[in-house]
């Protein structure tokens, strides 16, 4: 029983890319260019996701300290900071650290070594927060602390990340939402050629007691096929875009990406999640678009 069904419904896709060639594959061209489209989004979304927890986790204010202000105080304060739930840790880096890497640094340059003392490098803290937003409010706390005389925090190279991190954001969401709205009306578009092509087919069906689920079966079918194709040629597309170049170069064999803030998967795993959730997404946008054509035209 289920194999008749099958053969059914493949024949009835058959007869319909013998009338409809080119609005078939265009069909399903448009649908597999939204789930690139779709597919891309969510690569670049999780390797933004990556890419501002990394920062997070490297991004620091640097608190550099007056020469006369006691190591006493100054961990006393890193004592503090640990306390606060906003910050990640704290690093103390004390005159003789400082002209250690200060050294280590300038190695080939014998004449500034020479012009350079451990008393001229100051002690310092280097913080991290907890999240990348909270750094701009806590470098302007630290600058009032006493014995602070100079803070360092590139802002600029923050707020800019974070920026284009919306916008690509804001733009692929847009192109997402115009493109399945496209793919939602050509699945329509198709579906309505199918039944008025059939109709005196279905009409005479009704009358001898077809079911309505044995009517709208092949309907249903044809839509779940246009959108499951669709989605797994994307797929394929997808899966050798991101390995081939490791995009972003967060696909290696052993990298880790954020699904979610606070979730950190191997780059490969998060490569199945995004095939299995196209698949979905082709799914049910196929049927989705399928069950709207047939109410709209077959007026179930």
């Amino acid at each position: 029983m289920m194999n008749s069904t099958l053969i059914k419904h493949l024949d009835s896709l058959k007869t319909l890319y013998s009338r409809e060639k080119f609005l078939v594959l265009s069909n399903i061209a448009v649908m597999t260019v939204t789930f690139v489209i779709l597919g891309f989004f969510f690569g670049t979304a999780v390797g933004m996701q990556t890419a501002i927890k990394s920062l997070e986790e490297q991004a620091q204010v640097t608190l550099f300290f007056e020469d006369k202000y006691p190591e006493s105080e100054i961990l006393a304060l890193k004592s503090r900071f640990e306390a606060d739930e906003r910050i990640l840790n704290v690093r103390y880096i004390s005159k003789e650290q400082a002209f250690q890497i200060f050294t280590d640094i300038n190695k080939d340059e014998p004449i500034l070594l020479e012009a350079v003392s451990k008393d001229i490098l100051p002690a310092s803290l280097e913080i991290r927060a907890q999240r990348l937003s909270d750094l701009s409010s806590l470098a302007t706390e630290f600058e009032s602390l006493e014995g602070v005389e100079e803070v360092k925090f590139f802002r600029d190279v923050i707020e800019r990340f974070r920026y284009w991190a919306n916008v690509i954001y804001i733009v692929g969401g847009g192109l997402v939402l115009i493109f399945l709205g496209l793919s939602f009306a050509i699945v329509m578009s198709t579906l309505r050629v199918t039944i008025d092509s059939k109709g005196d087919e279905i009409e005479i069906m009704k009358l001898v007691g077809a079911t309505d689920d044995y009517v709208k079966g092949p309907l249903l079918f044809q839509g779940l096929f246009f959108g499951l194709v669709s989605a797994t040629i994307a797929s394929v597309v997808l899966l050798i875009f991101f390995t081939s170049i490791k995009f972003l170069g967060l696909f290696g064999a052993t990298s880790t990406v954020f699904i979610l803030p606070g979730v950190r998967v191997l780059s490969w795993i998060f490569l199945i999640i995004l095939v299995v959730l196209l698949l979905i997404f082709g799914g049910l946008l196929g049927y989705l678009g399928s069950q709207t054509a047939i109410k709209k035209y077959l007026k179930y």
